[in-house]
C-alpha cells in the first residue's frame, strides 16, 4: 500500500471516530418506527435541543408525545424516555439508541422498562439548526 493510500485510510478511520460536535445533531427530525410485539408502523417527528451536556427530545407521534433526555459518545445517541398522554398516566421509561452520521440521527432501536423486545425507528433531518 502507498504511502498516500495509508493516509487516506488513516483519515477515514479518524473521521468516522471523531465526536458529534456540540450542537450539531440540533432540530427537527421525521421519524419513521416499528412497534415491537405487533410490528405495526407509525410516522411522527422528533424535535432535539442541547441543554449543556445533555439534549431535550420530544417525539410527536399522532397524540402521543414522549419526552427524553439524551446523550452523545462518540457516534451513539442514547436517550431515556416517557410517553405522555394528556389524561392518562405517565407510560413506562424507555431507552432509545441511534446512530449518528455525517451530524445527523440516522436510525436505531429502543424499548421500554420490562421489554424483551425492540422497536425500529429510522430518522431524516427536516429542520436543522
Amino acid at each position: 500500500m502507498t504511502l498516500p493510500r495509508i493516509a487516506a485510510v488513516a483519515a477515514a478511520v479518524l473521521m468516522a471516530a471523531m465526536p458529534v460536535r456540540a450542537g450539531a445533531i440540533e432540530g427537527t427530525y421525521r421519524v419513521e418506527g416499528k412497534n415491537p410485539s405487533e410490528g405495526s408502523s407509525y410516522s411522527g417527528e422528533a424535535q432535539i435541543k442541547q441543554t449543556g451536556q445533555t439534549f431535550a427530545v420530544i417525539w410527536r407521534i399522532g397524540q402521543l408525545r414522549q419526552i427524553g433526555t439524551g446523550v452523545v459518545i462518540d457516534n451513539v445517541f442514547s436517550v431515556v424516555f416517557q410517553s405522555i398522554v394528556p389524561g392518562r398516566p405517565a407510560g413506562r421509561p424507555g431507552i432509545a439508541v441511534f446512530q449518528i452520521d455525517n451530524d445527523q440521527i440516522r436510525s436505531g432501536i429502543w424499548s421500554t422498562l420490562g421489554d424483551d423486545v425492540t422497536g425500529q425507528e429510522v430518522w431524516t433531518a427536516s429542520d436543522r439548526h
